[in-house]
């Protein structure tokens, strides 16, 4: 698995919600291979077949397996390719892509003002991870507004279920930074978390649950719900599983598929890419400590911190 000494955020394909155990727990892929021994060779065949026939969402992961090399030989020329063909087709996991491979130079131009007009397109397309980076980029403006205008970000990303954007904003919320302090909407955001066996979350649950434990809230149905949530916590450990990130790829041709768009009478039209929504793929992010995006970290989700 070919890996840089850079950030990457990758896309990951789920058939699910962003907020999942596996989500939760997406270091354990840090080490997986999900194509070793042509494992995935048909789904990989599958996905740039449809690719070929206009799916943005195909065109996406293609371009990462081979910007990788899990699961083909690594052909960064082919990975352009593709990583344009999607952008073309307006698929904002593409976008999202391309946008952090312009900001480091790999496989594209390295260009700052390119990565961002990517991101830019990406978000305003609603797509959870691109919101969730252009927040952070806003967050750490020392200008009010700019503060102000990401939080409309944060929490469009959180309702998608986006986890670091969701704990992201229950930090924001418990602290009174940026927004004005609401507890109970901060604990009701890291029993959430908690579920997933978020790191932090059921901590900042207990902490949260202290505070409120002396006012009116805290003796309320919701407080004792945050109460309930706090005791039935418990640690989600997930195992890095090869074959279950092959059973995700299996499952986005499906979706693919079914949608109907890219059937043999599609062949040398202009149909435009479907996108992760439309495909029922919803996507997350994850920040590997290095990588430049194996297969296993584009199906692994967002660790939410």
């Amino acid at each position: 698995m070919v890996r840089s000494s850079l950030t990457f955020i990758a896309a990951a394909l789920v058939a699910g919600l962003y907020l999942s155990p596996m989500s939760a727990q997406a270091d354990v892929t840090e080490g997986v291979n999900i194509c070793q021994g042509g494992d995935c060779e048909r789904e990989l065949i599958e996905l740039e077949r449809y690719a070929r026939k206009g799916s943005g969402d195909a065109a996406a992961v293609v371009a990462i397996a081979y910007a990788s090399g899990d699961g083909v030989e690594q052909d960064l020329e082919k990975a352009k390719k593709f990583i344009e063909q999607g952008t073309r087709r307006r698929n904002p996991l593409a976008m999202f892509v391309i946008a952090d491979w312009h900001s480091r130079g790999f496989v594209v131009e390295q260009s700052a003002e390119q990565a961002q007009l990517w991101l830019d397109r990406a978000a305003d397309k609603g797509y959870a991870p691109a919101q969730y980076e252009k927040a952070t980029q806003l967050l750490a403006s020392t200008d009010a507004s700019d503060q102000q205008a990401a939080i409309p970000l944060l929490e469009e990303a959180a309702e998608a279920n986006l986890l670091s954007a969701m704990y992201a904003l229950a930090r924001l919320k418990q602290t009174g930074t940026v927004v004005e302090q609401d507890l109970p909407a901060a604990g009701a955001l890291f029993a959430r978390l908690a579920r997933t066996g978020h790191a932090d979350a059921g901590k900042q649950l207990k902490a949260i649950n202290r505070q409120l434990a002396i006012t009116e809230f805290g003796q309320s149905e919701q407080g004792e719900r945050l109460q309930a949530a706090e005791q039935a916590m418990e640690r989600i450990t997930v195992t890095a599983d090869a074959s279950l990130y092959r059973t995700q790829l299996g499952r986005l041709i499906d979706q693919i598929d079914a949608s109907g768009s890219f059937d043999n009478r599609s062949i040398g039209s202009r149909i435009q890419g479907v996108g992760c929504a439309d495909t029922g793929s919803p996507c997350a992010v994850l920040q590997p400590q290095s990588g430049q995006s194996s297969l296993a970290d584009v199906l692994s989700g967002s660790r939410g911190n």
